[in-house]
């Protein structure tokens, strides 16, 4: 039974290019300075530049604005290496949404996409990166970095769904709080156990991918049980008690395998995985359904 997920896209951590040059715009003269700074990469003489440039008047231009969201993405780039909680990355958001909201005819928008775009990546992959991070209920490093993620994908188009990318970070959390169950408290369903069913169940309520979420939550909660069950072995006056609970376990497992496969019955994971639950229950008539529509698929 595959429980394997897809790591989030990797970010694309890629430099981006100033695009503008003085002939193009008529910018100020403070502004026109900070440009030259920055394509010679003397990054911290152009921050200093253009907030002259802005205190003296020139912040009206759209540029200028644009021109310290660069100037300060390179700052994160370049001397921050990238840090997670850099202030330039959120000066450079900040600075960028100003250069939009003073250019309503979007004459910049070429210029500022792949800006924010590439600043939108990294706060993607420091989400992915948060998950290691998370503690049972609290998963507010990857949520602040996916919430950044997901303002600059609106902002640069409205109509952007941001479900895809936030049931997959559900996903894998859950699987993260799986991971983690399994090797901290082998012998009982502890609160890792429990943080990754609601991480799951917070990914079905969102509406998408939900066969998978179902699948994979059924699996581990089937494995749990089976953890659970053989830590008893050895204790012959515990081990009625584990089975009667793994069998909870196992049910709820059976349950969960169910209605993953109304939502796609064409998945032949599901009906193998329903029948070695079935089989744990001693549901005979259930191993037999299962095979029954594996064959089937096996003749399409």
């Amino acid at each position: 039974m595959n429980t394997h997920m897809h790591l989030l896209k990797g970010a694309t951590l890629l430099c981006v290019c100033l695009l503008v040059t003085p002939s193009l715009y008529g910018q100020g003269t403070w502004t026109r300075k900070a440009l030259e700074l920055a394509q010679n990469n003397q990054y911290e003489e152009a921050e200093r530049q253009i907030q002259v440039a802005i205190d003296n008047g020139e912040g009206a231009d759209p540029l200028t604005w644009y021109v310290q969201a660069f100037v300060l993405k390179s700052l994160f780039v370049e001397r921050d290496g990238r840090h997670p909680e850099s202030t330039n990355r959120t000066a450079a958001i900040a600075s960028a949404f100003e250069s939009a909201q003073r250019d309503p005819e979007g004459k910049l928008n070429a210029r500022r996409a792949p800006l924010l775009s590439f600043l939108a990546d990294t706060h993607l992959e420091d989400a992915r990166d948060g998950i290691l991070l998370s503690q049972p209920g609290d998963a507010t490093a990857s949520v602040v970095h996916f919430e950044a993620y997901s303002e600059i994908n609106r902002h640069l188009n409205q109509d952007w769904d941001a479900t895809p990318d936030a049931v997959l970070l559900d996903q894998q959390l859950a699987e993260h709080a799986f991971r983690q169950a399994e090797l901290e408290e082998p012998q009982k369903a502890s609160t890792w156990f429990n943080w990754g069913q609601v991480c799951y169940q917070n990914a079905l309520s969102k509406g998408h991918d939900q066969y998978r979420s179902e699948y994979n939550l059924a699996v581990h909660t089937y494995n749990q049980g089976v953890r659970q069950f053989k830590a008893a072995e050895n204790d012959l006056d515990a081990i009625d008690g584990a089975l009667k609970a793994a069998a909870i376990l196992w049910q709820a497992a059976a349950d969960g395998l169910e209605r993953a496969l109304e939502i796609d019955a064409d998945q032949r994971s599901g009906y193998e995985a329903l029948a070695v639950v079935s089989e744990a229950l001693l549901k005979q008539d259930k191993i037999k359904w299962c095979k029954t529509h594996l064959v089937e698929l096996g003749q399409r």
